[in-house]
């Protein structure tokens, strides 16, 4: 669940698959079948199985407890535009018009199955605004804490004792955290070499 592409809609799906495998670990631990845990089959004996069936319900129970309502059938229309809006009480009169037009338009559609969810959203925002500033506020919220972890080892790995000097740790940050490759030839191009005196 963790990565740069991560967003609360894949993040969702992930949990909800999770606990469906939870479930049927459950339900073949408890008839006496470990092909799951490769492991433990090839050392285990009749007595484990209800220690292995009640760590499993404990698993279940715990996800439940942190993701307690993890539901995202009303976000379909991100993922695929022809769906039909299930609750239109969340959007304006303009984002609603938007969704029908965009559901509508088939070569948007194609466009959609090629492109990652957010490339798709600022794709379609010159025509579609509004309803692509809605999605692109969902997408953007982080659902696992991945980047800011990557953000702080980064920094501690740029603060380290043999880098202490430098001076715009800001600049450094932000060059290690882009996923955009600088340019190094042209930036070289652009410097001064320093002449001997």
């Amino acid at each position: 669940m963790q990565g740069r592409n991560e967003n609360m809609l894949t993040s969702t799906d992930k949990l909800i698959a999770f606990t469906k495998k939870v479930t049927l670990w459950k339900s073949r631990v408890t008839a006496g079948t470990l092909d799951m845990f490769p492991l433990v089959r090839k050392t285990c004996v009749k007595e484990m199985i209800p220690v292995i069936v009640e760590h499993v319900t404990c698993l279940g129970r715990r996800v439940e407890e942190y993701f307690p309502s993890i539901s995202v059938d009303e976000f379909d229309w991100i993922r695929n535009p022809s769906v039909k809006l299930r609750d239109c009480s969340n959007f304006a009169m303009c984002e609603e018009k938007e969704s029908a037009s965009l559901s509508s338009d088939r070569g948007l559609r194609m466009n959609n199955a090629e492109l990652t969810l957010d490339a798709f959203c600022f794709f379609v925002m010159q025509e579609y605004p509004s309803i692509a500033n809605k999605a692109i506020k969902l997408l953007l919220q982080f659902s696992t804490s991945y980047v800011c972890e990557l953000g702080f080892s980064i920094l501690n790995n740029i603060k380290n004792i043999k880098r202490e000097r430098i001076q715009s740790v800001e600049k450094e940050l932000r060059v290690y955290l882009s996923h955009i490759r600088p340019n190094i030839a042209a930036v070289v191009q652009k410097s001064q070499a320093h002449v001997s005196h």
